[in-house]
């Protein structure tokens, strides 16, 4: 249907003469996408110059500049970069009449990108600089942003690192998540291939998976194979070689040009010069050889279709002149192309002696490169079973070592125990003890007798007041203080709020005591003992299910 569009569009074309502004942006809009994506020369250079001449005899001033910007774009797609210029600069003098600064800026950008691609790299940045400086005018954040895409790619070919992550951080500084995702990923890519000429592998290992998922997911193709060769080349620059073959086999697969064709087959040589692999080096540089020659003879075969077709135009408009010339130049075509082919059989001779030479003198390599590695992993071997026994020999005198301080921990726990258990035996004979002389005492104190008696009474009220003092903890304390300063230490700093009765509470705890015993030492309660307990664990915020005797067990182990 579309083609049909196209043919109606230009029958009408040449039946009338004056057409309005909308149906010339039409046509030139329909045959712009046959030339770009069809590649349909012919006809759109025979539309586009009648819609170059139409638009001026009517003034139109806007779509005039389109047809001229699209034809230069025709010829530059044709790789006629003089004629593509020429036009460039035609649309360019017409913009300057216009009210509106776009399409100035648009054709210095296209201008740029021819001088670019002829390797003009200074007259390419002078026309980048004038679009990038225009665009801030207006300003056009967005027309801005992409012509400081391009300035940062053009000064990465230029080795201007710097300059090029000026208009990279404009770029990402300024973008917007509204704006198309290839800007920004375009310039993350060009500033991690600043960093892969720096030798920065590990950013670049560590930005770029990241930016591959956005660029799958944006179906940006150039830009996820870009990506995954500088991926690959950061990796091989690691000598991570498992890696950067797993990258080189996508790329491999993935639908690219052949200036990316020639890139990634002179990285698989290099990997497998690395890996000794003859037959890959081999085969890699056969790839690149029959490449060269792809695209040599594609870029013929354009030239040549370039020149067929501005044949074919002027001779629609000078038919009997250009029948003399047709002739004369395909008589010139058939010569050049009879010694551009003698020429390519000398060229592949010689590259064919060449590479007998060169292959001979790769395998005598390789052969030297092999018997080397072999002694160099002999060494390694004896080396590795050296340090292997030296380790186990390690091993062995730090198990000894080990095991020779579990004991004397566990005799020294043991001790400690004991001497623990014994400490805890004589605090409860003497308080046992007390208990029971405290009992007769008061005993004889009920008597009638000695009630009676006032100096006997008083000596009874003496005997029971030195009983009740405390004389037996001082004993108790240093003894259990030199026994368990650990668990003492421990126990202070883990918990500082507790005060010296609850210390002895938590002592008398950790002894294994039951709570009678310590209602007995303590002269209190068995329920006050409890409730005691109680408090005191509350203070210690122990976990739900751990009881206070385990915490306090594990406090002597740390």
């Amino acid at each position: 249907m579309r083609y049909c569009i196209l043919i109606a569009c230009i029958c009408c074309l040449y039946s009338v003469k004056a057409q309005t502004a909308k149906q010339c942006d039409s046509i030139i809009d329909v045959v712009t996408k046959q030339v770009m994506y069809e590649k349909k020369y012919t006809e759109g250079l025979r539309t586009l110059e009648d819609m170059v001449r139409i638009t001026a005899e009517n003034n139109y001033l806007s779509q005039h500049i389109k047809a001229t910007n699209n034809l230069g774009l025709t010829y530059m797609q044709m790789l006629d970069y003089g004629n593509a210029i020429k036009l460039y600069t035609q649309a360019y003098k017409l913009a300057l009449k216009s009210e509106t600064l776009k399409d100035d800026m648009q054709i210095l950008n296209n201008i740029a990108i021819v001088y670019a691609q002829d390797h003009n790299r200074e007259k390419a940045n002078e026309y980048f600089q004038k679009a990038f400086k225009m665009a801030g005018d207006i300003p056009d954040t967005l027309r801005q942003l992409g012509f400081s895409s391009n300035l940062a790619k053009l000064n990465l070919e230029m080795k201007n690192f710097s300059e090029a992550r000026n208009y990279i951080e404009f770029t990402l500084n300024n973008y917007k998540a509204k704006y198309p995702p290839i800007i920004k990923v375009s310039a993350l890519a060009t500033e991690n291939q600043i960093l892969l000429e720096e030798e920065k592998y590990d950013k670049v290992i560590a930005n770029c998976p990241a930016l591959i998922k956005q660029a799958e997911k944006e179906n940006l193709h150039a830009e996820l194979t870009e990506l995954k060769i500088i991926l690959l080349r950061a990796y091989k620059g690691k000598n991570n070689l498992y890696k950067a073959k797993e990258y080189l086999n996508e790329v491999l697969k993935d639908p690219f040009n052949n200036e990316f064709k020639r890139d990634i087959f002179d990285l698989q040589a290099q990997i497998a010069v690395i890996e000794h692999d003859a037959q890959t080096v081999f085969a890699a540089k056969d790839s690149i050889a029959e490449l060269s020659n792809v695209i040599s003879r594609s870029k013929h075969k354009e030239i040549l279709e370039n020149s067929k077709l501005q044949f074919e135009l002027a001779a629609s408009q000078h038919e009997l002149q250009m029948h003399n010339e047709k002739a004369a130049n395909e008589r010139l075509i058939f010569w050049i192309i009879s010694g551009f082919l003698f020429l390519i059989l000398l060229i592949l001779g010689w590259v064919f002696q060449k590479k007998k030479q060169v292959d001979k003198q790769q395998i005598i390599l390789t052969q030297n490169s092999l018997k080397i590695a072999d002694l160099e992993l002999e060494q390694e071997k004896q080396k590795t079973e050296l340090l292997h026994n030296q380790l186990k020999e390690k091993e062995l005198l730090n198990a000894l070592e080990l095991e020779k301080r579990k004991e004397k921990m566990a005799r020294l726990q043991r001790e400690v125990e004991k001497s623990n258990k014994i400490l805890s035996d004589k605090i409860l004979f003497q308080s046992t003890r007390n208990e029971m002389i405290e009992n007769v005492v008061q005993t004889i104190s009920e008597i009638p007798e000695i009630k009676k008696d006032r100096h006997l009474h008083q000596s009874v009220s003496d005997l029971k007041f030195h009983l009740k003092e405390d004389t037996k903890w001082d004993e108790f304390t240093t003894n259990f203080e030199d026994l368990n300063s650990e668990f003492l230490t421990q126990l202070k700093q883990l918990h500082p709020n507790l005060n010296a009765n609850d210390i002895r509470f938590l002592s008398f705890i950790f002894l294994n005591l039951t709570y009678k015993e310590i209602a007995i030492l303590l002269n209190i309660s068995p329920e006050t003992c409890r409730k005691r307990k109680e408090r005191i664990t509350k203070k210690l915020d122990l976990d739900a299910g751990l009881s206070l005797y385990e915490y306090l067990s594990s406090l002597s182990t740390l």
